[in-house]
């Protein structure tokens, strides 16, 4: 193969991938635990739309997970900006196989303009929270053993109902971590972050810090009088001692004469 070949296919390869590194146009998809790892994965995706389609497609897109129109979606938290540079971002919990759908669809007309999947290691959490799991049943079954005993005064028995109490709550609390754990290790947490190409142009940067510029001046202006209000009193003080400094220096320096 010639050298100007050569060149022309590296040339071809590297314009066909995004900032990210993966292919123009290739899924983001969602991550699944092998067994035996304990991985709470996380993605993180930037979307660039058209301004006027910006509000539109985060409603959809939000009314979608919580259809479950791509499987079982919780909405975690929704924000959005209007204005020239409309913004907007979701934060969902979607199980894996949707995470590929919901975001084609969030793109869809637009363009993905970063990616990232990071992950979160619960081996040791779910570990402890085991532990802990089995060493207060073991605790209630010594406890429910005493509590069989004919022999024990009414004392005690109240003893063992309130540490038994205890107990039973503690095994709720740590049940209820564990449920949350098993959620983060079966769903992927999913962040859509929307743009729009107005933020990004010069012309668009231009035109905000024009719309800015009354506020800026008043802004501004309030700063100086504040300045001359704070240093007006100084000023007061320091003149009259600014001349007797120079009525006394005159008068030294006649004396020399």
């Amino acid at each position: 193969m010639k050298p100007w070949m050569v060149v022309l296919f590296l040339l071809a390869l590297t314009g066909c991938s995004d900032p990210s590194g993966l292919p123009l146009g290739g899924a983001l998809h969602g991550e699944r635990n092998q067994a035996g790892s304990y991985l709470a994965y996380e993605h993180h995706v930037g979307i660039e739309l058209p301004a006027e389609q910006l509000g539109e497609r985060l409603a959809s897109t939000r009314e979608a997970c919580l259809s479950a129109q791509f499987g079982a979606c919780s909405l975690i938290a929704a924000q959005q900006s209007s204005g020239k540079s409309p913004r907007g971002e979701l934060t969902l919990r979607i199980v894996p196989d949707g995470v590929e759908p919901i975001t084609r669809f969030a793109s869809e007309g637009g363009e993905l303009t970063s990616r990232n999947t990071r992950a979160e290691d619960l081996a040791q959490a779910v570990s402890d929270n085991r532990r802990q799991h089995d060493q207060l049943l073991r605790q209630q079954q010594t406890l429910l053993q005493f509590q069989e005993r004919t022999d024990l005064a009414v004392a005690d028995l109240l003893a063992l109902a309130r540490e038994l109490a205890a107990v039973e709550v503690q095994l709720q609390v740590i049940a209820q971590e564990a449920a949350q754990q098993q959620r983060r290790l079966d769903t992927n947490l999913l962040t859509l972050n929307f743009t729009s190409p107005y933020e990004h142009s010069p012309m668009g940067r231009i035109g905000e810090a024009f719309s800015r510029l009354k506020d800026n001046l008043a802004e501004g202006t309030a700063n100086v009088i504040e300045f001359i209000g704070y240093g007006l009193p100084f000023l007061i003080l320091l003149f009259p001692l600014a001349l007797l400094l120079r009525w006394l220096w005159r008068r030294l320096t006649r004396k020399a004469e």
